[in-house]
């Protein structure tokens, strides 16, 4: 059963940079699982994240139509938007550093679920002692800003990349 599942700014990343992917499945929390996307997208309860918002053939949003449970048809088009308004798409690079205390805690990670970011590991050295990471952050500059506030406030050191260097 083919489904077109369209999104678009930040989302695109989550499939390789594409707006319109095709997918496969009976259930909205089959197509997420299908793509891949269904831990980045809801939550640890298995509900859709409140900021994102899902439709069906551009009805209404899933939450009122079963949540994953909401049954889609062979040429429907499944829509999935972030709920967030405003802020233009930013790209950040940082380089984080990770003392040893937290050197093997999961907060790139973590930072990818909670935040409306894709995160993209440009460069890594890590090691038991110190963690150094030169990572791009994408998203709206607000979640942004929310996810290297994050970062510092569980111990990381956040530098910006500096301009013109060529990667």
């Amino acid at each position: 059963m083919a489904i077109t599942v369209r999104t678009g700014g930040a989302l695109a990343r989550l499939f390789g940079g594409e707006k319109e992917v095709q997918a496969e499945g009976a259930t909205i929390g089959e197509i997420l699982d299908n793509l891949d996307v269904k831990g980045r997208l809801c939550g640890d309860d298995g509900a859709v994240r409140r900021h994102f918002n899902i439709h069906i053939n551009d009805g209404e949003d899933v939450r009122l139509l079963g949540g994953l449970d909401a049954p889609v048809s062979d040429g429907d088009t499944v829509t999935i938007l972030s709920a967030i308004a405003g802020g233009a798409e930013v790209s950040r690079k940082v380089w984080m550093t990770f003392p040893r205390e937290i050197v093997e805690e999961p907060v790139i990670w973590k930072i990818g679920r909670d935040f409306e970011v894709v995160t993209n590991i440009r460069q890594a050295s890590v090691s038991r002692e110190v963690g150094i990471v030169g990572l791009e952050l994408i998203g709206e500059e607000d979640e942004v800003r929310k996810a290297i506030e994050y970062a510092i406030s569980v111990g990381v050191s956040v530098e910006p990349v500096e301009l013109g260097v060529v990667e």
